[in-house]
């Protein structure tokens, strides 16, 4: 190999760094599980009340965080402005797993078991979304607001911003829950 391939790959390797040092607004989710066991839907039922997340009032959760990814301010001209306002999501999907869904003999079962697992995921996943779009519209909001006479000024404009943007985001979560309940409850009655 001569030089020049060295170089090529010099450079490749140091832009692949690069990529990697910039700040990532990609949500972070991990999945854990709590183990359901039973044979019928009143075992499955009884362990979910028994184990589930909120103390069983839950067959899934999602614990949701806003998270600063990037925030940094700018001092011009006696101003105070943000140079970069990025926030990603931090979540923990909490979803059960039924230890004897193979063993079951009830083929209706193992479907219906099949059906609630993957609307539970999608359920969560939604909600995960859902706070996607408030911390990019953090984000934007942030970056938005006008320069101040100083940082303090401005971090309190920019509470202002979260505060709201949290309500506004509780807000949707429940909608999204409340309109939910409602689909199903149509369905089941």
């Amino acid at each position: 190999m001569d030089k020049r391939h060295f170089a090529r790959i010099g450079l490749i390797a140091a832009a692949a760094l690069a990529m990697a040092a910039c700040t990532s607004t990609q949500s972070r989710v991990t999945t854990t599980y709590y183990t359901i066991r039973g044979v019928s839907g009143e075992d499955l039922d009884r362990e979910i009340a028994a184990k589930g997340p909120l103390k069983g009032h839950a067959l899934a959760s999602a614990a949701i965080k806003f998270v600063p990814a990037a925030v940094s301010y700018e001092e011009s001209g006696g101003k105070c402005s943000y140079r970069e306002a990025k926030f990603r999501i931090e979540a923990e999907m909490t979803l059960p797993r039924w230890q004897e869904h193979r063993q079951s003999n009830d083929p209706d079962l193992r479907i219906a078991w099949r059906n609630l697992s993957d609307y539970a995921r999608q359920h969560e996943e939604h909600h995960i979304a859902i706070a996607e779009k408030y911390a990019a519209k953090i984000g934007k909001e942030l970056m938005a607001l006008p320069a101040k006479s100083t940082c303090d000024a401005l971090d309190k404009s920019a509470q202002r911003v979260l505060q709201k943007n949290k309500r506004d985001h509780n807000r949707e979560q429940l909608a999204f829950d409340a309109a939910e309940q409602k689909r199903l409850s149509a369905l089941f009655d």
